[in-house]
């Protein structure tokens, strides 16, 4: 019976966490694992762009939908959280692990950071196993920018997108200890302990979502204080979760440079340094 129960979970996760093989990619050796933490609305079309260039780069790609469940009601998250990092911990024959992080998936990211800050088992084989991290379109700055994330996410109805954000206003004013405040430790556990790996930062100066005085200030305080090698895009003109289509050449280059200096090879997971890139 306990066999059978693990075997329906393993089911379940293999659904929830869709493992997306490169067509060329050997059964074994040599393939790396990308987590794809995907932003809330994205299309298979779109998903597919992130999927190719990291089939290109000899990644495997472990997909995980961004939901509004999971940042309306922030146990979801968590949830989420403790189910992917179990799968990867089974994952083992992937030796060397990079995260890729869309806008809310940064969110979901969050919350498997806060489970690793004290990691046991199959925690630390991803602590252990992460060569780098990849953030693009952080919606990051104020719960105004998070809602205006989420109304983006789930509607181009200018009705709704008017409407969304004052519902999420008086959800958040009554579930506040649910949310509010987890939303708040989150980021202030993203900004004051980040993993210490290399880390690549997308972003651009006219997202709505994103708050890129705020981004410059991290990328700062991550170099000069906890001494992490940043390497960072930052366009002046860029759609949010669309900087791979609006500047496709850019975009390649800057994750191809990241991959192949910092995720080649095994790095010190506790030094770091000016970024290469």
């Amino acid at each position: 019976m306990a066999v059978t129960m693990k075997s329906s979970e393993s089911a379940l996760e293999d659904q929830l966490f869709p493992l997306i093989k490169g067509p060329g990619n050997p059964s074994h050796g040599g393939v790396k694992l990308v987590l794809f933490f995907g932003w809330l609305g994205a299309s298979p079309r779109a998903a597919q762009r992130y999927i190719d260039l990291y089939h290109e780069l000899n990644y495997d790609v472990l997909y995980i939908h961004g939901h509004v469940t999971q940042f309306v009601w922030p146990p979801n998250s968590m949830k989420l959280a403790r189910k992917l990092l179990r799968r990867v911990g089974e994952l083992t024959e992937y030796e060397d692990l990079l995260c890729h992080a869309m806008s809310i998936g940064a969110y979901n990211y969050t919350s498997c950071l806060m489970l690793l800050q004290d990691p046991p088992g199959g925690c630390r084989s991803f602590r252990d196993r992460l060569r780098g991290v990849i953030f693009d379109s952080l919606t990051l700055g104020s719960i105004e920018r998070m809602k205006n994330g989420v109304k983006h996410g789930l509607s181009q109805s200018p009705l709704m997108q008017f409407i969304i954000p004052r519902l999420l206003t008086v959800y958040f004013f009554f579930t506040y200890s649910h949310t509010l405040k987890f939303f708040e430790n989150g980021v202030r556990l993203f900004e004051d302990n980040p993993l210490l790996v290399p880390t690549l930062i997308l972003y651009s100066r006219d997202d709505p979502m994103c708050d890129a005085d705020k981004i410059d200030d991290i990328i700062k305080k991550w170099r000069e204080d906890l001494k992490m090698p940043v390497s960072f895009v930052c366009w002046a003109q860029s759609k949010h979760a669309l900087h791979i289509k609006t500047h496709p050449a850019d975009y390649t280059k800057a994750v191809r440079d990241f991959v192949n200096v910092y995720c080649l090879s095994r790095q010190p997971r506790s030094e770091g340094g000016k970024s290469k890139l």
